[in-house]
């Protein structure tokens, strides 16, 4: 039985259970526990590591009780992910994408998914009046596959028309970069790469298209546990309580750890939402205050009203694991399209958690009409997935082959792993109702 989102945030800590599929980077994959020769310690985990046994030192110089230093589990995915050299996404001997990669993603499972994303985002494109000039953001855009489809039917979707097109993607990792800029290259476009949402500037004479794509769940979080005392910080720690060699053999070799006392970082962000100050004590919160921020940098983009005066404004569309509220134990990661525990090879493995998109509505709704989110199966199927599936399957016709390919990516990305898992939220300042996301409001009256 395949493991479906969790319905509520969980209060006690539960571990992953052993499924049966093994597909992409989600919840439904099979969970691995460590058994057999304790893997050698990676160039991140001795960092980390390092950083606990400085603090360890420190602890018995002043005569204190505590055994280890622990960091945020925010500072630890960091470290894991984004470390210059060792990073799991900076890193490029890493095979991050595809079957011979640790998880493959929409995009790379049917151009099916670019197209319906590229005919949203043209549908509000020509509900502002068809702008000539148009800008399209991608954060996270991966093998550069997605704004590769959305491009291509923007193209060719509005031909006859004079149209200006910036291509602007917020990518940090340099061996990325290199395969984005193969697949774009004669592209009739302008593309720009820029390392942070923040170097973005909102645009007044263009329309602004943004997609971000399984970005949000990659980015740091925060893990509080509310206590009588109020909310304290899940740090990560060494497991080594006394000397190298009376725990040599314990894996993984990090561990949760609650924080002894409050801070202003678990007081702050553990109560920066009415939904959080109202769960019970023994709650377990997972918070991205990084999330939050550059949510709000994407209103900010999209805006009608920017600091330099109007703007044509935008719409966008945030695609991701997650729901409408938050998660306690979502935190997992991931190898060889396979879960695995948050510590299993630090640096060579993704880390990942469900998005919280009520926290990603609220950074922005005071600035852009926000949508959704509505399931990934919802979504496509009402832009056209099944005319669309219909059309390539007759062009191929002969072809059993690929007839056969082409349907079995179609149903993936609706089927109950992918299509009810993924939701996806809309952000569009063109008014009146969106759609499919209208369906949705429709369907609560």
């Amino acid at each position: 039985m395949l493991r479906s989102l969790p319905k509520r945030l969980a209060f006690t800590p539960k571990p992953f259970r052993a499924e049966t599929t093994t597909q992409r980077r989600s919840l439904n994959a099979t969970t691995i526990r460590f058994s057999g020769t304790v893997p050698p310690i990676t160039p991140i985990e001795k960092l980390i590591l390092e950083h606990s046994f400085n603090h360890l030192i420190l602890s018995e110089l002043k005569g204190s009780k505590q055994a280890v230093g622990p960091m945020s589990y925010a500072t630890y995915m960091q470290f894991c992910l984004s470390h210059p050299t060792e990073g799991y996404y900076m890193k490029s001997s890493n095979k991050i994408f595809g079957a011979q990669g640790d998880f493959i993603t929409s995009p790379d499972i049917s151009q099916i998914f670019g197209e319906m994303i590229a005919i949203w985002l043209l549908s509000q494109w020509e509900s502002a009046g068809c702008p000539s000039r148009l800008r399209l953001v991608e954060l996270g855009p991966g093998r550069g596959t997605l704004i590769t489809d959305v491009l291509r039917v923007t193209i060719t979707k509005k031909s006859s028309q004079p149209m200006t097109i910036q291509v602007d993607l917020v990518e940090t990792s340099l061996s990325l970069r290199e395969i984005q800029s193969k697949r774009l290259s004669g592209a009739p476009a302008s593309i720009q790469w820029y390392n942070s949402i923040d170097h973005i500037t909102p645009s007044n004479g263009s329309f602004t298209m943004l997609v971000a794509h399984e970005f949000f769940d990659a980015l740091p979080i925060h893990v509080f546990r509310k206590t009588d005392e109020g909310w304290k910080e899940v740090m990560v720690s060494s497991r080594v309580t006394e000397s190298d060699e009376s725990n040599s053999e314990q894996y993984p070799r990090l561990q949760h750890v609650l924080s002894p006392e409050k801070t202003a970082i678990s007081t702050i962000f553990g109560n920066s939402s009415s939904r959080f100050q109202s769960l019970p004590v023994g709650s377990d919160l997972e918070v991205s205050p990084t999330s939050f921020r550059l949510a709000r940098k994407v209103g900010e983009l999209l805006a009608k009203h920017t600091q330099t005066g109007p703007s044509l404004g935008g719409c966008g569309l945030i695609i991701d694991y997650g729901r409408d509220h938050a998660f306690g134990h979502s935190r997992r990661g991931f190898k060889n399209h396979q879960i695995m525990d948050v510590f299993h090879r630090p640096g060579e493995c993704d880390l990942t958690a469900n998005v919280d998109f009520a926290y990603l509505k609220e950074s922005m709704q005071d600035l852009v009409p926000v949508h959704g989110p509505i399931t990934q199966k919802l979504f496509l199927t009402q832009m056209g997935l099944m005319v669309r599936l219909d059309r390539l399957l007759q062009s191929h016709q002969g072809d059993q082959t690929t007839s056969d390919r082409i349907l079995e990516g179609a149903n993936r990305l609706i089927n109950p792993q992918m299509g009810e898992e993924y939701s996806v939220m809309g952000i569009s300042t063109t008014g009146g109702p969106v759609h499919p996301f209208h369906l949705l409001s429709d369907a609560s009256k």
